[in-house]
């Protein structure tokens, strides 16, 4: 049984290498590691978020995802018909009891350019490095078991060699915003929508295997949609989202509704009543999980929480308990006000 456990480890660590990259349910909240083209793609001068996602820990030690995203615009004032994102990523990716994981700083440059009062297009590039490590500390050998007991002062008499591997990392997009005229210049925006695709690992970066040959990652393609439709002065607005991610023999499609309800508008002038809106509503990940969603809007602030009920075949280990996430957002100015008739993600 420990020669079992041990080689679906090593396994395990051994395909990571090509397996699929980080992901979140909430998939929305840090668009530039879907699309570097997003970058300062809003209604807005700076926004920032952390989102932090746990997996399996109803199996064994769980799957931690760790991300903070700041994004800006820049000479949005000085062009009247396009402008400049930027956006720094970084997250932690963090693997069972051995700490398998990645640590990656992306930084995303756009360029936005406004087709008209209803179209917007971008382009962008990503450019990243990433460090792969590991702590085999935690890794217990058949000849660490005296046959009454696990002894982890023993010898493993292993002779592989476990130590941290470093890339540079490159990857470009090109995204489609459209929007109509808000009915006012409070929250009732009428109709949103943004399309886009990015390619990721452009140079497919080479990383060594402590367990055969070096492998290069995998390419990734990566194609999102995003869409708020309110009909008039309704307070009832629609959230359809969509994602899908393409990489080697893997892929992953995340489907998504969210109904958002406008509990109260903000007052733009006195700023005496702050906006609050809350929104219901779900995701499904094709073939692996269902899981429903709740957010928390108040004035620039964002509060998102979901959890993943387990729908694939590890249910049956999971008991459905897939794991939770949650991410916290600010932007400024206040996204309940329309600054500008022109189509904006937020």
């Amino acid at each position: 049984m420990q020669k079992i456990v041990i080689s679906f480890v090593l396994v395990c660590m051994s395909l990571s290498l090509k397996a699929q990259d980080i992901h979140f349910t909430m998939f929305h909240v840090a668009p530039t590691v879907i699309n570097p083209a997003a970058a300062g793609v809003f209604d807005g001068n700076f926004r920032a978020a952390v989102n932090f996602k746990t997996q399996w820990g109803s199996i064994s030690n769980p799957y931690n995802t760790f991300s903070f995203t700041g994004e800006g615009a820049l000479f949005k004032d000085k062009g009247k018909n396009a402008h400049m994102g930027v956006a720094l990523n970084t997250y932690r990716d963090v693997a069972g009891s051995t700490k398998f994981g990645t640590t990656k700083v992306n930084l995303s440059l756009s360029g936005i350019v406004y087709m008209n009062d209803l179209n917007t297009a971008s382009i962008g590039i990503t450019g990243g490095w990433a460090q792969q490590s590991m702590n085999p500390g935690q890794l217990q050998w058949d000849s660490q078991f005296t046959g009454q007991g696990y002894d982890p002062t023993l010898s493993s008499n292993e002779t592989m060699m476990f130590g941290s591997e470093s890339y540079v990392d490159f990857s470009a997009g090109a995204m489609w915003a459209y929007g109509t005229a808000a009915s006012n210049l409070a929250s009732f925006d009428k109709v949103r929508a943004q399309i886009g695709f990015a390619y990721h690992h452009l140079s497919r970066p080479e990383l060594e295997s402590q367990f055969g040959g070096a492998d290069r990652l995998y390419s990734r393609l990566a194609f999102h949609a995003d869409m708020h439709y309110a009909s008039g002065y309704s307070k009832l607005a629609l959230r359809p989202r969509l994602t899908a991610f393409f990489q080697g023999p893997s892929r992953e499609i995340n489907i998504g509704m969210m109904f958002r309800y406008l509990v109260q508008e903000g007052a733009k002038y006195t700023g005496n009543r702050k906006g609050f809106a809350i929104s219901a509503g779900g995701y499904y990940r094709v073939g692996d999980a269902i899981s429903p969603s709740i957010e928390i809007e108040y004035a620039g602030f964002s509060l998102g929480y979901s959890y993943d009920l387990n729908t694939s075949g590890l249910r049956a280990a999971s008991q459905g308990r897939g794991g939770s996430e949650i991410y916290l957002k600010f932007q400024n100015p206040n996204p309940f006000f329309r600054f500008s008739r022109r189509p904006s993600i937020r």
